[in-house]
């Protein structure tokens, strides 16, 4: 990866359609400027669900303006408790492609007074047509305050020749912050003094997260450069394989924690227990997946599969992409987005809760995403004023 000057595309060539759409955009960009000046807050221990589309412009166009969503938990929400709008056009403007299945990863900072993500920015949406991955524009990633407030920051300009996909960022609260993606984009960003590492030996992961003030992340089976390494949560660690909590070198590596079974090796989402004996992992097309340490070893208790609520002709997935646990009472909860419809005409997908009391634990729809033009991607709890 390399740096180089954002280059911002005239509309003189865009068809009447994308004219249309880029007005859209920019009324979009200033209920985003309105929302960000307002006194709204996220109220604390809700989720946080990070949205791709507005309902009007098109998945297929594969940028998407982006939203954080507040939901309530423990039953069916008619819609959020307050949406924040990410901007669409100048300097703070973020957006992913909802059409991608890989992209929208949301993380609560170490903190937990910030929310983080990545995309692309730089550019104004549709400023430059075609899918935004194989563009020369910018990578970055924003963060969301307790009370709603949104900051951009553009810290790679990607010109290689493979497909390039931000899938999400975390931060320590201190301006140090981590991404996850593939193409080399697991890497560490300094904000301060704008240095990008990108770590050599990881190019390809699926999210990140910092846990009891270490750095985690999944690797999925699909990632064929790690053919010889089961996917599962892996942990950093130098090049000579000592722990490296949070790191910061290129030659940082990674070091399998939690193996994850066959069939269930499709995994994005994750989250460990604070005493680091319970994980569980979102599996795309198979739904969460229990793991516990007993005598040292990683071993599976028992996996929730997702009732589907579209038909199976419209359906292309059927687990679930994010999630977050709760681990603070006598059972986990666990807060999912559900993957039914990716890729296809419905994408009807869900933010669900399951409280885990077993195998047979219910499954809770909290939200419904309201058309095939909306997308509820990743998910966190929201963050909370120091």
């Amino acid at each position: 990866m390399r740096k180089g000057n954002v280059k911002l595309a005239g509309s003189t060539s865009n068809s009447m359609k994308i004219i249309v759409l880029l007005a859209a955009a920019a009324a979009l960009a200033s209920a985003a400027q309105a929302q960000s000046g307002t006194s709204a807050a996220f109220l604390p221990k809700h989720l946080a669900v990070l949205r791709a589309g507005d309902g009007t412009i098109s998945l297929h166009l594969k940028q998407s303006p982006i939203f954080v969503d507040e939901f309530a938990e423990g039953s069916f929400n008619n819609g959020p408790v307050m949406s924040v709008a990410i901007p669409t056009n100048g300097p703070d403007t973020l957006f992913f492609n909802g059409h991608a299945a890989t992209e929208g990863m949301l993380s609560r900072s170490a903190d937990g007074t910030l929310l983080a993500f990545a995309g692309y920015g730089g550019v104004n949406l549709l400023a430059k047509s075609g899918t935004p991955s194989l563009l020369d524009i910018g990578r970055g990633l924003c963060t969301v305050d307790a009370s709603g407030k949104t900051h951009t920051v553009i810290f790679e300009n990607y010109t290689g020749a493979e497909k390039m996909n931000p899938r999400g960022a975390v931060t320590d609260g201190e301006n140090h912050f981590w991404t996850c993606g593939n193409a080399s984009a697991t890497a560490y960003y300094n904000a301060g003094s704008k240095k990008f590492v990108p770590f050599g030996s990881v190019p390809n992961s699926r999210q990140i997260k910092i846990i009891n003030g270490a750095l985690y992340t999944t690797l999925n089976g699909e990632d064929g450069i790690y053919a010889n390494v089961s996917p599962g949560i892996f942990s950093f660690a130098d090049d000579d394989g000592i722990p490296a909590p949070l790191p910061k070198e290129h030659d940082t590596t990674v070091k399998l924690l939690v193996p994850v079974q066959k069939p269930y090796v499709k995994i994005a989402g994750f989250d460990l227990s604070p005493d680091g004996n319970t994980a569980y992992t979102a599996d795309v097309d198979e739904g969460i997946q229990k793991y516990v340490k007993a005598d040292g070893a990683w071993k599976l208790a028992y996996h929730f599969a997702i009732p589907q609520n579209i038909p199976a002709a419209a359906n292309n997935m059927n687990g679930c992409f994010a999630m977050t646990v709760d681990f603070s009472g006598a059972n986990p909860v666990v807060y999912a987005t559900t993957t039914e419809g990716y890729g296809g005409s419905v994408n009807s997908n869900r933010v669900v809760q399951i409280v885990d009391t077993g195998a047979s634990s219910a499954v809770t729809t909290l939200a419904q995403a309201p058309s095939g033009n909306i997308v509820y991607r990743g998910i966190a709890f929201t963050p909370e004023s120091k």
